[in-house]
């Protein structure tokens, strides 16, 4: 029997012609349901997975035989055009397709029909970029993200860079030729395709999660770049709707979005501090946020409110939002601290700063994991340097930073000329020559050089007890510095008897007496 296909082809062709019109009527390439359709329907009519089991020429219907991962019967009722099939799947399944698809390559060419009915998609992507409205843009970037990633439910988490920068590149080819709306197309897209991506960034295992990080911050520092660009340009009138857009776009990104609050927060201040910058423009948004009822559960609104009192200089508002603060938010408080000293608004970082001093203490020893707390303690020192904290505040600062606040505290000691009491922190908490010199030892030795001397000689003393050469030339090494802070203190008679005392006391470690002479130590 399937060696007369060719003859019952041509005998019913016009009703095969009139069903693949329809099939290219009723189905869409832009539609990833059906574009996954027709290939499979087309993998299995080229495999020759379909075969006619019976025929009645009398009755005009065709039997047919799919083997599928389950075998299928369809039948095509001629006189009726009515196609069945047992699978019971909707109007056009992949049986009836790829029965359809076996007549018609007999009747014409079959990958001519494929590349036409996925010619649809590009033709109206087309359309999308040659009708410039936020909108077509918007529809744009959504069918291709449906073709690309919308069905993947179980995303592998490496493959994630790969597809996004493939989806780039299938809307980059639409990009328009005027250099004026160039940067903003890349810029709208890229944040377009972002919002729909950011559902699929949610890994089970932590080692996932650290390429998603990767991948937001590459993203961001892409983002970044296309806003700088956009914004040193001259915006013309006709960009308007396509910045109120980008403005609710970015508006649903932070407070309807999920995951990643920080990263969000990010992107959202970068569009808010470098390109949304209209009064109007932000006193919109600050109503919006006032008004909004629904937010996603990871969201601080009040820091977010906030950082919108600072920039239009409502600061009696500001100070009723930092009432608010909670300790296990003082990062998000901290990026705010960090807007406010790019803008160069020193009243605000004030405010932030002395809100943020009394929960320190819990924060750090509490809620922030150790291999975080040295980093955010000189982060926060250095804010704070740029502010005229008062000696009690500083107190407040150092007690908490404890063990992580040595090197920020150990400057503040030196700018006051309190040296006896950086000598004493650094007894207290013992460390090397390397870190004594970032922690502005030059500087004692400058002013107050004999506070040196018990230091050092307990830092070398510490090195002697450990009992080999290499420790003896590291307190030979100590002993040096504490010969030119005594010789910088006039105590010269002092020191040369303190050699002395060293040789007499160690006269048995003959190693060490060995360095000493190397050491060349009297004055």
């Amino acid at each position: 029997m399937n060696t007369n296909i060719s003859e019952i082809a041509k005998k019913y062709e016009d009703a095969i012609r009139n069903n693949m019109a329809a099939i290219e009527l009723e189905l869409n390439s832009s539609v990833p349901e059906d574009e996954e359709l027709v290939r499979r329907a087309a993998f299995l009519a080229r495999h020759n997975y379909v075969k006619i089991s019976s025929y009645s020429e009398v009755l005009n219907i065709l039997h047919f035989v799919v083997q599928d991962a389950t075998p299928a019967t369809a039948t095509f009722y001629i006189n009726d055009d009515l196609f069945t099939c047992d699978c019971r799947n909707k109007k056009w399944c992949r049986h009836k397709l790829a029965a359809m698809f076996v007549l018609y390559q007999y009747v014409d060419s079959l990958s001519g029909w494929l590349e036409n009915f996925r010619s649809q998609k590009l033709n109206q992507l087309s359309l999308f970029k040659d009708e410039r409205t936020p909108e077509s843009w918007l529809k744009l970037v959504e069918n291709i993200y449906k073709v690309n990633l919308y069905n993947q439910q179980s995303l592998n988490p490496y493959l994630i860079e790969s597809i996004f920068a493939d989806m780039q590149s299938q809307i980059a080819k639409h990009t328009p030729l005027e250099r004026e709306w160039r940067s903003l197309y890349q810029l709208f897209t890229h944040m377009a395709l972002l919002s729909h991506t950011w559902k699929h960034l949610h890994p089970a295992n932590e080692s996932a999660r650290s390429y998603m990080i990767n991948f937001i911050e590459q993203e961001s520092q892409a983002l970044k770049d296309y806003i700088r660009l956009t914004a040193s340009k001259s915006r013309l009138f006709a960009t308007d709707p396509f910045y109120d857009t980008l403005q609710q776009m970015t508006h649903y990104f932070l407070v309807k979005q999920e995951g990643y609050f920080e990263e969000r927060l990010y992107i959202y201040t970068l569009f808010w501090e470098s390109m949304f910058n209209e009064k109007k423009r932000r006193e919109l948004e600050l109503d919006m946020l006032r008004a909004e009822k629904d937010f996603s559960s990871d969201v601080n609104v009040e820091s977010i409110r906030a950082m919108f009192f600072l920039m239009l200089k409502k600061y009696d508002d500001l100070q009723q939002s930092l009432t608010q603060i909670k300790v296990d938010e003082l990062l998000v408080w901290l990026d705010l601290a960090h807007f406010a000293d790019r803008n160069e608004d020193s009243e605000a970082l004030q405010m932030i700063l002395r809100s943020m001093l009394p929960m320190l203490d819990e924060f750090i020893n509490n809620w922030l994991a150790t291999r975080y707390r040295s980093n955010f303690v000189n982060t926060f020192n250095r804010l704070c340097s740029k502010i005229n904290l008062t000696d009690e505040e500083a107190e407040v600062l150092f007690t908490a930073s404890g063990m992580y606040g040595m090197q920020p505290f150990s400057h503040y000691l030196i700018e006051k000329e309190r040296y006896l009491e950086w000598a004493a922190l650094h007894h207290r908490f013992p460390s090397s020559l390397a870190y004594l010199e970032l922690c502005g030892v030059k500087d004692v030795l400058e002013y107050k050089p004999e506070v040196l001397l018990p230091l050092y000689h307990a830092l070398a003393l510490e090195e002697v007890s450990q009992k080999s050469r290499q420790h003896y030339k590291q307190a030979v090494r100590v002993w040096k510095k504490m010969k030119s802070a005594a010789k910088k203190s006039a105590k010269n008679e002092y020191w040369n008897q303190y050699v002395e005392t060293l040789r007499q006391q160690y006269k048995r470690l003959r190693a060490l007496q060995e360095e000493i002479e190397k050491g060349n130590l009297k004055l």
